[in-house]
């Protein structure tokens, strides 16, 4: 609850409160009984909060943009005392989320992807582009040219006594942390990538640093969205080796294809 985007302290005491007495029978009863602001229920319903109680999230999040109640403790109205949830006449039917609206519901309300993790959305790219995931680089030899990819978890800039300005990363890719270094010499072609993307690729030579320390040097990054974009176009070749065409070579882009157990280049 802690990390539901908007939420305060006072308000999470009365879902608490409210939780111990009995369970919420559904929306309408869970706005009833606590202090949450709309906007609040709002988000709960969008991330799954209430997807215990049927039958649709959908239909939660109907619920909780529209149901008039009144608070328990709040002057009553005429009636019954218990508000009036909305009219739903049934000339539609509410459409359960998809497995990407419910990440994407979830990054928004809480920051985090709690059902599944982002990478799993891409694993058909990773497959094609030779990814090697952050399990296995242990197994690989240091000074070998690799592509990693992942959701960016961390980026810092800290100060370097030589001046220059050295970015690092930290991507996850669901088997484990992967650490990118991206020196100054290759930040004006990747910079805007690093800093806007979510999810990246970076292809570079893995290097050992002290006992059991690896990181990935940069040599071009790649916005993963956008590459899986690419592949649903028939054209992921093609985004893959114009970005990285060496202007210094005077022969055509480099090749990054390669051959791997599970890759398709």
């Amino acid at each position: 609850l802690q990390d539901v985007r908007g939420i305060s302290d006072t308000e999470i005491r009365s879902i608490m409160q409210a939780r111990s007495e009995r369970a919420f029978t559904d929306v309408e009863d869970f706005m009833r009984r606590t202090t949450v602001s709309r906007p609040v229920t709002e988000g709960l319903a969008h991330a799954g909060a209430f997807d215990s109680l049927a039958p649709h999230r959908r239909q939660h999040l109907y619920a909780a943009m529209t149901s008039e109640v009144v608070r328990e403790g709040e002057q009553l109205t005429l009636g019954d005392g218990r508000g009036q949830a909305p009219t739903y006449d049934g000339g539609f039917e509410f459409k359960d989320y998809a497995d990407a609206e419910v990440v994407r519901a979830e990054l928004e309300v809480l920051g985090m992807d709690a059902s599944r993790h982002i990478v799993s959305f891409f694993e058909p790219l990773l497959a094609d582009l030779g990814v090697t995931r952050a399990k296995d680089l242990r197994r690989v030899r240091g000074g070998t040219r690799v592509m990693v990819a992942g959701v960016k978890v961390a980026s810092q800039t800290p100060a370097i006594r030589s001046g220059q300005r050295i970015i690092f990363l930290t991507l996850d890719d669901a088997t484990g942390p992967v650490e990118v270094t991206v020196f100054q010499s290759v930040q004006p072609k990747v910079v805007k990538t690093v800093f806007h993307g979510y999810a990246l690729a970076v292809v570079g030579e893995l290097r050992r640093t002290g006992v059991g320390g690896i990181s990935v040097v940069a040599e071009d990054v790649w916005d993963l969205s956008a590459l899986h974009r690419a592949r649903a176009e028939g054209r992921l070749r093609e985004a893959v080796t114009n970005q990285v065409a060496d202007p210094h070579a005077g022969t055509g882009p480099r090749t990054l294809w390669h051959a791997s157990p599970g890759s398709a280049g």
